[in-house]
């Protein structure tokens, strides 16, 4: 009877020694995997590498003029992919605008921007239906997305994504009262230029949660 009790008693230590060591194991596994980086989400297109890139982002006003949504994302995004992709050199903003000033606005023949500038690359962002607002009271950024790289030289496209109404806070937003347009406008696209310029560089899932708390 003794030794029934004896190795019931070691076969529950066992099975609890192996639980935690299967605990513990999982841990470190974890760990490694997100000291070492094998956990990142991958970029979906790493055409940008060692290439002299330009970053034109449009929006429906901007065919005409320069606007302040595309001048915020494009200038965000650029510095996204300054810091993400590796031997990346980007046109100048001014060297864009100051291309578009001599050649007129409504040129929008992305791969003639490119040649213009000397590019290598053309990332070109077009914006549709931009609203910063859901009724009177709320704010809550909607936008369509257009994501495309071209190669200047073929003046083939590599690359295309889109995105159909993405709406930013997912839930909710934020009473008018509580903020200004302008400080709504600067979250909301530096929010989509994170979300667009993953494209081309990996990153952490983790950072993608709680991203409401931009807003507080």
């Amino acid at each position: 009877m003794h030794l029934v009790t004896r190795n019931r008693n070691y076969i529950l230590l066992m099975v609890g020694l192996v639980a935690l060591c299967q605990a513990g194991c999982m841990g470190l596994v974890s760990t490694i995997l997100h000291t070492t980086g094998a956990d990142m989400i991958p970029a979906q297109f790493e055409g940008l590498e060692k290439q002299r890139v330009a970053v034109i982002a449009v929006t429906d006003s901007s065919h005409y003029s320069d606007d302040v949504a595309a001048q915020m994302v494009g200038r965000e995004i650029s510095e996204i992919l300054s810091d993400e992709v590796k031997d990346i050199k980007l046109v100048r903003e001014d060297e864009i605008s100051d291309w578009r000033d001599s050649n007129g606005w409504d040129q929008l023949d992305f791969i003639t921007i490119g040649r213009g500038v000397k590019a290598d690359k053309i990332v070109a962002i077009e914006l549709t239906d931009l609203r910063l607002q859901d009724g009177k009271t709320l704010y809550r950024g909607q936008v369509s997305a257009t994501t495309t790289v071209f190669d200047v030289k073929t003046g083939k496209r590599e690359f295309r994504r889109h995105v159909d109404d993405y709406s930013y806070p997912i839930t909710g937003g934020q009473y008018t009262s509580e903020t200004t347009e302008a400080k709504f406008r600067r979250v909301f696209l530096h929010r989509l230029s994170e979300e667009l310029a993953r494209y081309f560089h990996r990153y952490d899932h983790r950072d993608s949660v709680a991203l409401d708390a931009e807003l507080l």
